[in-house]
């Protein structure tokens, strides 16, 4: 075995060691500075560096391309081309100690060549060296200077070529390298002949119809449109012709072929190992496909992506690897392509691909999916039009949109793709999401979830335009259109029936009444949005139901409320009421705030008589009633129409929706003001309304055996809104023992139990009526012997006998468990309470400056004593808490004559007597903060009131001391003795 010779430590250069080193690192900014010292150390100007240093730093530098450790090839490819051009270019002057090109070519092929038996790792090393040096000589444009022999540039052809023959994972770079040499030349302007050598041996090798073959022909017909291009490969020497694209697509797939479809002997090597990039053809056939509309027999951008990629890599039986690919192509061409071809992108097979990777995480391609919803999103961003071109493609289109595409990926795509569009394509995409509403799928319950979901994306797009603080008299004209198409949508297919003589009655199949329930909901959700978000919420409400009195008189239109008789009478002047209302808010009128308000209300009661709300029509008459004395005489003395309008606000609230919840707030805000004692009564007697049942029977007016009313307040429509009991679960915000509620609690549990053990026992006489039987003794668990009968039956009787204990039993199933009804009654009772207690904080927030606030302290106190509810109790502090914010330095109540003042210390009285009773820490700290309040305010008024004060505070505490009874809390004494400390006059001196 031979040793390998010691080199001399005297003929190594550190230096260059130590640039070799860094051309490896993988910090491109130390790479290039390592190939500037480089460039240095080998200049001209270095008359230290002779011409037999400059050939081993050559054949190092291709050595070192070779080797694939860290970034060498970057690295090493840099510094050989600045080399080749530094000292091989055109500026250089020949000399002739230094290697010549050909000398360099020798040189590249004896570094880069495999002898003997080798890993298929070195070979592999060796075969990609090669063709980096290959890259370096012809970016440095050493191989096409005039100097040049003629052969050197077949030559380094011939070996670009042999390797993509040999090496068929070779085959791309080799084609990469070609098109990077034939744009180099075009970018030089070069001699057209040299471009065509490597045309020539293209088709010699058997490469013309691969996808290297493609972008070579592509690249010369755009630079070199001189060159002669072989007429037998492609239809009118073009690949990218219409009748070409099934060959085109089949290319680009990868299928491999048994033979050369070009002519030539052998066999082409097939690709072997798949790679997770995309191949640069599709780079070169896209630009050329998108750059402009395609003329004459070209493919178009749209033929070619559902031909190459729908059909062929999105297809059901493609792999999951090509189906990366065709995601990979779609996250780049939504990214970059001109908004125009954005809709061709979302194609059938597409968008069920997509659909089902999304649906799970444990798909193979579900991050593939989730970064082509990212580069969505991302766009529409920037540009809204490629918003509605991802919605026109993945829900409107009828052939290859899916409506349910959020609800199957379990995502908001939709949505958030929605509130990035334009007014102006969402005014489109509304019309083509109507088209689809009315011709849809012909089976009926397919058709009714179809449509449901488009009548959410409806009421989704209108939402998303309903920015706060808008004013309406300032719309964009192109959003007063899209907001009226939608409601005029929701308004036609809520409330009307199309004659078969019109042309939209081709709905196919015809509405549901299920449907037309939905879009109602829809309609008054939209409106609630509104209510939310514009200063004047009269002013769609009114458009709403002036378009249905407008449909009523068109002959092909037929509503679905049949408006005859009384009902009648009552909307005729109802719609007079409406126009005056209307034409006076509209005229610049002082009342303004007030008239869109009662405009409002008229209009959302009207739109309640279309939806079939049989109250609907008697609050339409006392709107009538009140009309005049609320919105014209506004004083003091007329006090009927604003008592008259909180029994409707009180109406509107007990229904469950959030509509009428939120109208009755914001009709309530403008008319607290007019509020008078009779009417805060109505309100306070909410509060002392009683949690079950009979509050319940007195509260509605309703008898124990029908409870209609319970079952509409727990309707699940999306619109409805419930209070949820539980107490048990939730918050504690009494934070102390609620032992009278608790007892409360209690004796109803009891009597309700009684209830329903005397039902009981009433079944089971009947039942034993007709066995002829006694009930069994609760006492003694047993029945009366003597009362058995011996007596067999006959099969008649046994007959007779079943037919009518069936009856009995029939008739205990129809009595609703008393439980289920107290507790729907409850829930009723809960939300009502819980809907005034927020009137009763506007209340307080406009009118806390007035004595009238005065008279809701007491009430508030008893209901957070007497409730069962937490969450109510939780609210009654709420609104207390809000008082004592607000009431303080001016705005506090002044007494006007010694009458209110007397009121109000006999209000103090009851306080204290309230505070006496054993109820949580909540009340007993409720009812300390409004003692302090009414004490703060008597002080205010005159300091003769302190006396009155301290003489009640010291008989409470006497109580506490000596009455067993009174189970009034310290607290309650503590914070008024620091209020004392704070109060008290400063020490004279």
């Amino acid at each position: 075995m031979s040793k390998k010779r010691r080199r001399e430590l005297s003929s190594i250069d550190t230096q260059l060691v130590e640039i070799y080193e860094d051309l490896t690192n993988e910090n491109e900014n130390t790479r290039l500075k390592a190939a500037q010292a480089l460039l240095t150390k080998c200049s001209p100007d270095n008359g230290q560096f002779s011409n037999d240093q400059l050939s081993e730093v050559v054949r190092r530098l291709i050595r070192g391309l070779c080797s694939g450790r860290k970034a060498a090839r970057l690295g090493f490819s840099i510094a050989l081309t600045e080399l080749l051009s530094q000292r091989w270019g055109e500026t250089q002057f020949f000399e002739p100690e230094k290697l010549s090109i050909p000398d360099l070519i020798d040189v590249l092929v004896q570094q880069t060549e495999t002898t003997g038996n080798v890993s298929g790792q070195e070979e592999r090393d060796h075969q990609l060296g090669r063709l980096f040096c290959i890259e370096a000589f012809i970016k440095s444009g050493v191989l096409l200077l005039r100097n040049t022999p003629g052969d050197i540039w077949p030559r380094v052809l011939d070996l670009i070529y042999d390797a993509a023959q040999k090496k068929a994972w070779l085959r791309e770079e080799c084609g990469w390298i070609l098109y990077g040499a034939i744009q180099t030349l075009h970018q030089r302007k070069l001699d057209p002949q040299t471009v065509q050598v490597i045309v020539d041996k293209l088709f010699g090798n058997g490469l013309g119809k691969t996808s290297e073959g493609v972008a070579i022909w592509l690249v010369i017909q755009r630079n070199f449109p001189t060159v002669q291009l072989p007429s037998n490969v492609w239809r009118h020497n073009n690949p990218l012709d219409r009748k070409e694209k099934s060959k085109l697509a089949k290319l680009l797939k990868d299928a491999s072929s048994d033979h050369r479809s070009d002519g030539a002997s052998g066999y082409l090597a097939q690709k072997g190992n798949w790679t997770s990039r995309l191949h640069f053809v599709w780079n070169v056939i896209l630009s050329e496909l998108t750059k402009e509309r395609s003329t004459g027999d070209t493919v178009t951008f749209g033929d070619f992506w559902q031909e190459a990629v729908d059909e062929n890599l999105f297809a059901a039986a493609s792999s999951d690897e090509r189906k990366y690919w065709g995601f990979l192509l779609f996250q780049q061409l939504f990214g970059t392509a001109p908004s125009v071809h954005l809709h061709a992108l979302f194609s059938r097979n597409f968008t069920r691909c997509l659909t089902n990777q999304l649906a799970s995480k444990e798909r193979y391609l579900h991050r593939a999916a989730e970064r082509s919803i990212k580069v969505m999103i991302d766009r529409a961003n920037i540009e809204p039009a490629a918003a509605y071109a991802a919605l026109q493609g993945l829900i409107a289109n009828p052939l290859r949109g899916n409506l349910f595409f959020d609800q199957s990926t379990r995502t908001k795509t939709t949505e958030r793709l929605i509130a990035l569009a334009s007014d102006h394509d969402l005014e489109t995409l509304v019309g083509e999401l109507s088209d689809r509403f009315a011709h849809t799928v012909s089976d009926e319950k397919d058709a009714i979830a179809r449509r449901q979901v488009i009548a959410d994306q409806l009421a989704f797009c209108l939402k998303s335009r309903l920015p706060a603080g808008t004013s309406s008299e300032k719309l964009q004209s192109q959003l007063y259109s899209l907001i009226s198409r939608i409601l005029e949508f929701f308004t036609q297919h809520s409330y009307f029936v199309i004659d078969d003589q019109n042309p939209m009655s081709d709905l196919v199949p015809p509405v549901a009444e299920k449907t037309r329930d939905g879009l109602r909901t829809r309609l008054a959700s939209c409106l609630s949005c509104m209510m939310g978000k514009w200063p004047n919420p009269a002013f769609f409400a009114y458009e709403v139901v002036e378009s249905i009195r407008k449909k009523e008189m068109v002959e092909d239109l037929h509503s679905t409320l049949d408006i005859s008789g009384p009902i009648g009478k009552t909307m005729a002047d109802t719609w007079k009421l409406l126009d005056c209302v209307h034409r006076d808010s509209t005229d610049g009128s002082s009342n303004e705030a007030s008239l869109n308000a009662f405009e409002l209300l008229c209009s959302l009661t009207i739109l309640q008589v279309y939806n079939g709300d049989a109250d609907a029509v008697s609050m339409l008459c006392e709107l009538q009633d009140c009309k005049d004395s609320v919105i014209k005489s506004r004083d003091a003395s007329n006090e009927q129409g604003a008592e008259i309008l909180i029994e409707v606000i009180l109406s509107l609230v007990a229904k469950p929706s959030q509509l009428f919840r939120r109208l009755a707030q914001q009709v309530f805000e403008v008319f607290a003001q007019d509020l008078n004692g009779n009417s805060l009564s109505s309100m306070i007697k909410v509060l002392e309304t009683k949690e079950n049942l009979s509050g319940q029977d007195e509260m509605f007016e309703e008898d124990n055996e029908d409870q209609s009313s319970s079952d509409a307040m727990s309707s699940t429509a999306s619109d409805v809104e419930e209070v949820e009991m539980t107490e048990a679960n939730g918050v504690d915000h009494s934070s102390g023992d609620d032992a009278a509620s608790q007892a409360a609690s209690t004796r109803t549990e009891e009597a309700d139990s009684e209830e329903d053990n005397e039902e009981l026992a009433a079944f089971e006489m009947k039942l034993a009526q007709a066995l002829k039987t006694k009930p069994i003794d609760p006492a003694t668990g047993t029945a009366d012997e003597e009362s058995s009968s011996d007596e067999d039956m006959d099969d008649e009787q046994m007959e007779a006998l079943d037919a009518h204990i069936a009856t009995i039993f029939k008739e205990r199933k129809k009595v609703i468990p008393k439980k289920t009804q107290k507790k729907d009654a409850k829930e009723t009772i809960v939300n009502f309470k819980c809907r005034v207690l927020e009137l009763l904080e506007i209340f307080i927030k406009k009118r806390h400056a007035d004595l009238l606030a005065l008279d809701l302290l007491l009430p508030l106190l008893t209901c957070i004593r007497t409730t069962t509810s937490s969450l109510i109790s939780s609210k009654a502090c709420g609104v207390m808490r809000e008082y004592s914010k607000l009431c303080k330095g001016k705005a506090v109540p002044v007494f006007h004559n010694k009458n209110e003042k007397k009121a109000s210390v006999r209000l103090l009285k009851a306080i204290h007597a309230e505070a006496m009773y054993e109820a949580s820490n909540a009340h007993s700290s409720a009812c300390s903060q409004a003692s302090l309040k009414l004490v703060k305010i008597l002080v205010a008024a005159g300091k003769d009131n302190l006396e009155k004060v301290v003489k009640i505070y010291a008989r409470t505490q006497e109580r506490m001391l000596l009455d067993p009874a009174c189970r009034i809390k310290i607290g309650f004494f503590t914070d008024w003795n620091n209020w004392c400390s704070t109060a008290r006059p400063p020490p004279v001196r």
